[in-house]
């Protein structure tokens, strides 16, 4: 008998990644922008040193957090909080020598820091990740509107507090310091919201549950390692001028980063809650890679033609030796199409996950170690990108065989292929056509193309997807 897949999941596809994705890309957005403007105005030094504080930032709340968020948004939400009364000494224990660890290395092997910004440092990654599991909570439970409503006001006051230390008296100790106040107002108001009552099920233990839970926060470590591991290997062989340089020119732009975050979250809590349905869950992940598809591969060609017109214009002739890194990192954007892990996360497979991101880790450090010395900072970067491509290749296969279907049949390859060809020939013919323009008219031509495709792409899906119904995948 075919499975059924209910037919009023679409209209709830939009409205959760609406409001999901509109809560996340306004702090990012607001970050980006402030990117750009403080390496604008910041020497090479003090850019560089801003930059390495979200490094370590991002590094040292993933390990202290261990993979809380991900079990929220993966796990029934009774069993959660059954499984959390159970084993709450356990947990507390375990997460306080984390956080002990954790704060502790930073402080310790933190460079071109002062001991009282370290302190400021500390305190802000404490407050984010109790914001952050109190958003996830709130999100899980369905406040996604919510969720954005705070965010919206915590992006503006978050960019004007950069804006107002950049105009004033620029002190990176000050910008710090004026963040944790601004995050603790927003932590105050998350714990002052009245939540209703979740509906209460019953639920048998798992005493694999805690081991599943233990391999996503290992995995959770070895993906943010794998991410941040070229700029921690250079951060301590290049000087703070150096590194933003180099930073510039990996930098990643958060929407794709966003875009597959958001997804994922969507998937994780569709998924947990139905995963009978094999055909429900393999057509979320083929449309996973139809929509985002439609907005990535436009921007990635953008990009990559128009990427030196791009840092001459956004960054003020100041970033040109970033460029050549640029033109390497980009081409890990057309793999920001879907969360690769998602499907074995929502069954439990965290041993599968980890050894992906472990996979990732090693491959990148191989590699960066033997291509280093040959192509100085852009093979550190290409080991990146080699290392995520393998990475990717094995999730896919591991995901097949969880749901004992053929890899291919979790890819909409010919849509993906047909996409990516056409728009690699229209991107190389305009980019032939403006050729002999001015920066700024390359800039308008490539942005215009750009939006035109992107809006007509998604405008087409999301016309198509309400309109499917969806039948178990042959």
């Amino acid at each position: 008998m075919s499975e059924t897949v209910p037919s009023d999941y679409q209209p709830l596809f939009v409205r959760k990644y609406a409001w999901i994705f509109l809560g996340r890309i306004l702090p990012l957005g607001a970050l980006f922008l402030i990117t750009v403007i403080y390496s604008r105005q910041l020497s090479y030094t003090d850019y560089g040193l801003f930059q390495s504080v979200w490094m370590y930032a991002n590094i040292i709340n993933v390990i202290i957090s261990f993979g809380f968020a991900s079990v929220i948004f993966s796990t029934n939400y009774s069993f959660l909080v059954f499984f959390l009364q159970k084993n709450r000494r356990f947990i507390a224990s375990c997460y306080l020598v984390l956080w002990t660890i954790g704060l502790t290395a930073f402080y310790v092997l933190a460079r071109n820091f002062s001991a009282g910004l370290k302190i400021w440092i500390i305190l802000f990654m404490v407050i984010q990740n109790i914001i952050t599991v109190i958003e996830t909570l709130l999100v899980k439970r369905g406040g996604e509107k919510m969720s954005f409503v705070i965010n919206a006001g915590y992006s503006l006051l978050f960019f004007g507090c950069h804006l107002y230390v950049l105009v004033t008296r620029y002190s990176l100790e000050h910008l710090i310091a004026a963040i944790c106040v601004l995050s603790l107002v927003k932590m105050i108001v998350l714990l002052a919201l009245r939540h209703e009552p979740a509906v209460e099920q019953k639920v048998a233990d798992d005493p694999q549950f805690g081991q599943h839970w233990a391999f996503l926060g290992l995995n959770e470590i070895f993906g943010v390692l794998s991410k941040w591991v070229d700029k921690v290997f250079l951060l301590y062989l290049l000087t703070a001028s150096d590194f933003a340089i180099f930073f510039n020119g990996s930098f990643e732009i958060p929407l794709f980063g966003l875009l597959i975050s958001v997804a994922g979250s969507f998937m994780l809590i569709e998924f947990s809650a139905n995963l009978d349905l094999k055909t429900k869950i393999v057509s979320l992940f083929r449309e996973s890679f139809t929509m985002l598809s439609a907005i990535v591969f436009p921007l990635f060609f953008f990009l990559f033609f128009f990427r030196n017109e791009l840092f001459a214009f956004v960054f003020r002739h100041r970033y040109g030796d970033s460029v050549p890194i640029f033109a390497v990192s980009i081409f890990i954007l057309p793999l920001r199409i879907n969360n690769y892990s998602v499907i074995l996360q929502c069954f439990s497979q965290g041993k599968k996950i980890m050894i992906g991101s472990l996979i990732d880790l090693l491959i990148a450090l191989v590699l960066m170690a033997a291509l280093y010395p040959v192509m100085g900072s852009r093979g550190v970067v290409l080991s990146i990108v080699i290392s995520t491509w393998c990475q990717v290749g094995y999730y896919l296969w591991c995901s097949a065989k969880v749901l004992k279907i053929r890899v291919i049949e979790l890819l909409p390859w010919q849509k993906l292929l047909a996409r990516f060809l056409l728009l690699l020939g229209l991107y190389a013919v305009l980019a032939v056509v403006v050729r002999g323009v001015s920066l700024e008219w390359k800039l308008f031509a490539g942005t215009c193309f750009t939006t035109i495709i992107v809006t007509a792409g998604v405008w087409t899906y999301l016309k198509t997807f309400f309109k499917k119904n969806y039948e178990p995948v042959p």
